[in-house]
């Protein structure tokens, strides 16, 4: 018989009469089963390494700046310079050199290039902030958010928001950025599309102050809730970091492809990654990841809330 909840969340989505082939359900349930079992198995054979380096700090040492000046080469034998070249080269001084010896102009490391368009401070990325982050506390780390500067969007942002919940939690939610009524609140999944959250889990039966906790790969709205910028992410990237460690969730549920692309950085595309329990190793655990479409995606797409239906019905299974 269907889970009761299964069918609340049907009608919170607000789908409608629609028909649900038997076997799409029966094939969200034996992955759920095939991943608790690949779960059990990992977490038999999991040995923890010793490391002296915070998981944050190591994952971030290698986008410092880098120095653009490299060190002088010796010179090297040039033909072009012996006796009888020495009538060609006057006569040709004044011509252009061959497009093949001119010197291109060194790369800039890919955060530079990034961070110009809304200024990402370069102290961001140095490895005393990365290992105070990686070993702070519960509530120094919520400290660090809020004083945090490391990206000019925190001048234009009207609260930082830390997210929702406390260490530990079996669950945890995680989003893509504050939107205006997030950054006006301090609150995650407070808008339009927070509303449509409540509902899921309300029909769910999953209360946010007692079963879950959300948060968002972004502590600060970008302006005008324009995608988050590459090195703007790589910025906040050690606060959830830290916050997956503390809260050291079972089930992670990223909610949109910016989420997504922080487990999957090749992800181009959400749906080959749906519908499937994820067994990853994050923050040196092993955890299941489960990828659906984000609640403001569902609003402005509400042909794509039947998946978004199979999605939570998958997490449901998983946590059961």
């Amino acid at each position: 018989m269907l889970d009761q909840r299964k069918s609340e969340i049907w009608k919170a989505l607000g789908i409608g009469p629609q028909w649900i082939e038997r076997d799409e359900l029966a094939k969200a349930a034996e992955e759920a089963v095939k991943a608790k079992a690949e779960a059990a198995a990992a977490s038999q054979n999991y040995q923890p390494q010793a490391s002296t380096t915070p998981p944050a700090a190591a994952s971030f040492v290698n986008h410092a700046p880098q120095s653009s000046e490299a060190a002088p080469k010796p010179a090297a034998n040039n033909p072009a310079t012996t006796p009888s070249r020495v009538t060609s080269i006057i006569s040709d001084r004044n011509a252009p050199p061959p497009r093949s010896t001119r010197s291109e102009p060194a790369a800039k490391p890919a955060y530079r290039s990034a961070s110009e368009a809304r200024g990402v401070r370069p102290g961001a990325y140095t490895e005393a902030r990365i290992h105070q982050i990686a070993t702070a506390d519960w509530q120094t780390l919520k400290q660090l958010v809020q004083d945090c500067r490391a990206c000019e969007i925190s001048s234009s942002r009207l609260h930082p928001v830390f997210g929702q919940g406390n260490p530990p939690c079996r669950l945890m939610l995680i989003g893509e950025a504050p939107g205006a009524e997030e950054d006006r609140l301090g609150q995650p999944f407070v808008g339009p599309s927070g509303k449509l959250l409540d509902k899921i889990l309300e029909a769910a039966k999953l209360g946010r102050e007692k079963d879950l906790c959300i948060f968002n790969t972004l502590k600060c709205r970008p302006p005008l809730n324009a995608t988050p910028e590459k090195a703007e992410t790589m910025a906040c990237r050690p606060f959830l970091e830290r916050q997956i460690e503390l809260i050291d969730p079972e089930v992670i549920v990223a909610m949109g492809k910016p989420a997504a692309s922080w487990f999957f950085p090749d992800l181009k595309t959400l749906n080959p990654y749906r519908g499937k329990v994820h067994n990853l190793t994050v923050q040196g655990k092993p955890r299941k990841v489960i990828v659906t479409y984000h609640p403001s995606y569902l609003l402005r797409s509400p042909q794509e809330k039947r998946k978004a239906w199979l999605d939570w019905c998958l997490i449901l299974d998983t946590l059961s």
